[in-house]
């Protein structure tokens, strides 16, 4: 199956998520791998999800591992990515040894001009960034100018207020890199409610 943008679904915690994903031509999943967070993925399930998917590449999820843990995690688990969920030094990013995508995050209060100049600083030492807002659920009049200004600069994944009903517009209008999404936990071992990125992913479908 081939999807008509590049997509990342973070947050994957089981084998029937990143099975799912593989098989539906995502491009990367990403682990929730922070260290001190409670629902971080275990390395043995880490492990044995690694060693069943194929097609897919595998990032880390990271929020204030220093930069050489995170080299020893990204060679231990073989990924191919490193997520970095705030901004790190650009000395530090530098030491990273994986191509390294920026977490952004956005509100209502965000400055566009402050954090334009921010990822131009960060630009050059990034692969991608990432944009997650807390404040908007859905992409509209006030945030999709700046969504598309940012998207012209930069290679952009949008990673919030994307449906079934507006992924097509996103993609015509915004022109992201690619979209983020989230995976969740299993209703039970082996069994996961898919509906919500099926209905997305239908929609990217190339025909």
């Amino acid at each position: 199956m081939g999807l008509r943008t590049s997509v990342i679904v973070n947050g994957i915690n089981n084998l029937s998520d990143a099975r799912y994903c593989a098989g539906m031509g995502v491009d990367i999943i990403g682990f929730n791998l922070k260290l001190d967070d409670q629902d971080r993925v275990q390395p043995e399930t880490l492990k044995e999800i690694s060693g069943w998917v194929a097609g897919v590449q595998l990032a880390g999820e990271f929020l204030r591992a220093r930069p050489d843990i995170i080299n020893e995690m990204a060679e231990e688990f073989n990924l191919d990515y490193v997520q970095l969920d705030v901004p790190y030094l650009i000395d530090e990013i530098e030491e990273i040894n994986r191509p390294v995508i920026q977490k952004v995050f956005i509100n209502k209060d965000t400055v566009d001009s402050e954090l334009l100049e921010m990822m131009e600083l960060y630009s050059p030492y990034v692969h991608s960034f990432i944009i997650f807002s807390d404040d908007f659920t859905t992409i509209d009049e006030t945030n999709s100018s700046f969504l598309k200004e940012v998207c012209s600069k930069f290679n952009v994944y949008v990673g919030f207020g994307i449906d079934k009903n507006n992924i097509s517009t996103v993609l015509q209008q915004i022109k992201p890199t690619g979209i983020g999404l989230q995976g969740g936990h299993e209703i039970k071992p082996g069994l996961k409610d898919f509906d919500e990125l099926a209905e997305i992913f239908e929609e990217i479908e190339e025909a």
